[in-house]
């Protein structure tokens, strides 16, 4: 469904939401990622509005991607929490619609249901035309599971925290084996940039590390989901005019630590599930 390109994601972005999103809406960005627990769903919205006013650009020429409201479980609640969002994008329909985590607080002991439900409503809001594509967010293979052994319409999007130090390589295989594309959040990553190879490296192709990190993804076959408040960065980050070499690609592969640099707890508690 997804062919590799440089997103656009929106999350704490604040006041300087809208703004950010529609320059990326008019500097070549497609895929748009939201989410109502970013709750920059509106500006999204506002900013797609303006994108489509100059005649330009169009609705259908946009990927918009949101998730379901972390919690929120049951069917009815899932469809209430969806419209919600429709009315926050001001959209008739959203191009992907994602599972944001498949474990919440106070319901790791019956995530198995839970899940299963909440992707019944996901189902029918597809086939209601509501919905183009169905997708889960940083779901594991027992999650997953869950989801392919009782659907009707499969995922077909995986978003997933990676970079080059934390790459998931077997979560990675997995999901392309059950036919999901990849998208990859916090894609530049963390400290593993820091490392001379990598700065080295980036000195070589003119580009900066974050760049680096994204025509990596690239090259994977991911979507990396890149995220800036500067109009000079948004741009500079969506056009890499470069291609890393096999020989470099196997170095930044060597960064991986298996190490996840964003301290979400909803992440750490489903390893134990």
């Amino acid at each position: 469904m997804l062919i590799p390109e440089v997103g656009f994601g929106t999350a704490d972005l604040a006041e300087d939401a809208e703004e950010a999103i529609y320059t990326a809406l008019t500097h070549g960005y497609k895929v748009i990622d939201t989410a109502r627990a970013y709750g920059s769903e509106a500006a999204v919205g506002r900013a797609l509005k303006k994108a489509c006013s100059d005649g330009e650009h169009k609705r259908e020429d946009y990927i918009i991607q949101t998730k379901v409201t972390p919690g929120v479980v049951g069917y009815q609640a899932v469809l209430d929490d969806f419209e919600q969002s429709l009315s926050n994008l001001g959209v008739d329909y959203v191009d992907v619609y994602f599972i944001h985590w498949p474990v919440n607080r106070g319901s790791e002991k019956t995530y198995h249901h839970e899940n299963v439900e909440i992707w019944r409503a996901f189902e029918d809001l597809y086939k209601a035309g509501k919905v183009k594509n169905l997708g889960v967010c940083n779901f594991l293979e027992r999650h997953l599971a869950d989801i392919l052994d009782n659907c009707k319409v499969k995922p077909t999007v995986h978003q997933l925290e990676i970079h080059p130090g934390y790459q998931q390589i077997g979560l990675v295989q997995y999901s392309q084996k059950m036919g999901m594309d990849i998208e990859a959040w916090s894609p530049m990553g963390r400290g593993e940039l820091n490392s001379k190879v990598y700065m080295d490296m980036a000195d070589r192709y003119n580009c900066n590390v974050g760049q680096l990190a994204l025509r990596w993804s690239l090259q994977k076959g991911y979507t990396p989901l890149s995220r800036s408040k500067t109009k000079e960065h948004i741009i500079n980050n969506k056009f890499l005019d470069f291609t890393i070499s096999k020989e470099d690609m196997k170095k930044i592969d060597e960064l991986n630590t298996n190490t996840n640099y964003l301290d979400i707890w909803s992440y750490k508690r489903q390893q134990m599930y």
